[in-house]
């Protein structure tokens, strides 16, 4: 039965009033992704203040950052800091508090374990919610050094990983001829007429879907006039999966069918990615064992999802080094993220008791991975099998579109 340091859990409580005008400054002024100027100058100085070295950008990308304090152990672990907000509806995805709690769990630890086995160090990953900032620091190497990456996302429910989906878009565009709709539509090529055969071709497919495949998405362009022969229609499209490689055998359903559409009624058909593939979170079964005692041990009720949904760019991260992504309560039961509401329960007194609560949790999930025997070898044996079972499927080969 594992028992929550004493000494850690007060050193957390400690720095909370410390750390919380960070996260509060984060939430009174959101930034959404890849504008997040303000938002890593503030954090940045914050570390600097408390004796960090920081790098920024980091890995090329704008508005990321790496703090550390130099110690000279080999060994480095990654903390990860969100900070991009939503338009108009702020920080209605947590990160505000959520990089609050990762700049607590390094400042307790620290403060804790004075000869702490890892380097502990924080990572700034702006761009969450729009281009996946944690991709690109992933194919950019920016988590290569680490033996692991962490951190809390806020939630309606505590649970000890987020469960999630390997995603990715397509925006597909058909190209036909215009011709005037009524005196002379026989000499048109009616490229809307294309991607309304293929909404109703992917909405017969689902009837062969595997589970938790997943395609949605809207029409970006259908025409100018309702007497002109549209020569132009685009669909903008998301395309998820359990795992990177589910996702590209549904990818290659769509552009089959695409094709032969376009075949068919005589016009052209482009498939553009423009954004990076998030791949899957690996569900790491000794890590959520520990991480489900963690929250009981602090007298937290923790749930497991049964069912993924959604997904995160933390799974990119997860294809190099075993990543916990784990969620923390902080809003009621039934109250969605991304909503008014959600943002609602970033301020005041309720932001601080979820900051508290998630930093309670990490920190002490990261002591016992620093000094639990067997503990992380377990975890990282069963994630390297996992990774290397993906591989040989050849999943990780997403270069674009042909």
């Amino acid at each position: 039965m594992y028992t929550a340091d004493k000494k850690l859990i007060d050193n957390v409580k400690s720095l909370e009033d410390e750390v919380f005008p960070v996260s509060e400054f984060l939430t009174e002024h959101p930034e959404t992704g890849g504008n997040e100027k303000e938002s890593c100058a503030y954090i940045t100085e914050f570390l600097k203040k408390h004796g960090y070295q920081v790098e920024s950008p980091y890995c090329g990308l704008v508005y990321s950052f790496r703090a550390w304090k130099e110690t000279g152990r080999e060994k480095k672990i990654a903390v990860m800091c969100e900070y991009d907000a939503l338009p108009e509806i702020g920080h209605a995805c947590g990160h505000s508090i959520s990089c609050g709690i990762s700049l607590l769990t390094a400042l307790a630890l620290e403060k804790t374990f004075p000869d702490f086995p890892y380097q502990i160090e924080l990572v700034g990953t702006p761009g969450e919610e729009t281009i996946g900032g944690k991709c690109v620091l992933t194919e950019n190497g920016g988590f290569d050094r680490y033996e692991f990456a962490i951190m809390g996302h806020i939630d309606n429910v505590n649970a000890s990983q987020m469960r999630n989906l390997a995603c990715n878009d397509m925006f597909i565009t058909f190209h036909g001829k215009s011709s005037h709709a009524s005196s002379a539509p026989w000499k048109g090529r009616n490229a809307l007429n294309a991607a309304e055969l293929l909404m109703h071709g992917i909405a017969l497919l689902r009837g062969q879907f595997k589970p938790f495949m997943q395609v949605h998405g809207v029409v970006a362009e259908g025409g100018s006039a309702p007497n002109v022969v549209p020569d132009t229609a685009s669909l903008d499209y998301y395309t998820r999966a359990a795992d990177l490689t589910e996702l590209e055998e549904l990818r290659g359903w769509i552009k089959r069918l695409a094709a032969g559409i376009a075949d068919g009624i005589g016009v052209t058909c482009e498939i553009e990615q423009r954004y990076p593939t998030f791949a899957e979170l690996y569900y790491n079964p000794p890590a959520i064992r520990a991480i489900k005692e963690t929250f009981e041990a602090l007298g937290e009720d923790v749930v497991e999802f049964e069912t993924p949904g959604g997904s995160t760019d933390a799974g990119n991260v997860d294809m190099v080094i075993p990543a916990f992504h784990l969620q923390i309560k902080g809003v009621n039961a039934g109250t969605e993220m991304h909503t008014k509401e959600f943002e609602a329960c970033m301020h005041g007194e309720t932001g601080k008791a979820t900051l508290l609560r998630g930093a309670k949790v990490i920190a002490s999930y990261i002591a016992r991975l620093a000094y639990e025997p067997g503990l992380f070898d377990a975890i990282k044996k069963s994630h390297d099998e996992y990774r290397e079972k993906q591989r040989q499927a050849g999943e990780n080969n997403f270069e674009g579109e042909e």
